[in-house]
Order: structure tokens, then sequence, then C-alpha cells
């Protein structure tokens, strides 16, 4: 697995999934998350697959969030763990923050990476 290659398109797949309005093709969000995909919030709830994807497609597509300390490891040989602080900067926000993490997995021989898993934590 060439981990610089992949930590650079799961990277650029994280940053669509926040900065990329999908609610004019509601196909490519859906082909980006696995079927079997779950979520943790910031409040310890977990949410389903379709409850992410209503949020993604209306959330407001000028908001903007700062990417730092992106770290990819290799968990077999088709997933990796993705973590990352993320901290919304458009429109502006006092927040601190929140650090992430995501399960993506692919199916060889597709390179088609798909969201399996994700939680983010609040910073205080």
């Amino acid at each position: 697995m060439d981990i610089p290659n992949i930590s650079e398109q799961i990277l650029k797949l994280e940053e669509s999934l926040l900065h990329e309005d999908f609610s004019s093709n509601p196909e490519a969000l859906e082909a980006m998350i696995s079927n079997d995909f779950r979520e943790i919030d910031p409040k310890g709830r977990e949410c389903s697959r379709e409850d992410v994807i209503a949020w993604l497609l209306q959330k407001n597509p000028a908001s903007r969030w700062e990417l730092s300390a992106f770290s990819l490891h290799q968990l077999a040989d088709n997933s990796v763990l993705a973590t990352y602080h993320a901290r919304q900067i458009q429109p502006e926000s006092s927040s601190s923050g929140s650090r992430h993490c995501s399960i993506w997995h692919t199916t060889y021989p597709s390179t088609n990476w798909q969201l399996f898993f994700h939680q983010s934590t609040k910073i205080v």
C-alpha cells in the first residue's frame, strides 16, 4: 500500500465531504459513503448513513474548514484510519474545532475509497 499517495487521496476526500456542495449530485456523495457506514457525533450519539447524508446535502455550501495535523495509518490491506483536527473558518467561529477520525476502505482491484466510520470530538 502506497501510504503517501493514499494519504493525499483520503485528505482530498475528507476535504470534499466538508467543502463540496453535493446537492446537485447526491449520487456522488452516496458513492463515497459505505452502505454500512456509522458515525459517532460530538455529543456521543450514533448517526446513521442516512442522517449524515442528509446533513451533508443541506449544509451551508459557503462554510469552510481548516484541516490540520492530518495523519493516515494502515489498518489492513484495504483499510486506513485518518485522524485530523478541523476548525470552521467560514463563517468565522470562536470554537477551537474538533478532532476527527475516519475509517476508509476499498475493495480490490478498485481504488475508490468509501467512508466506513467517522467520529468527531469537540475540543473544549
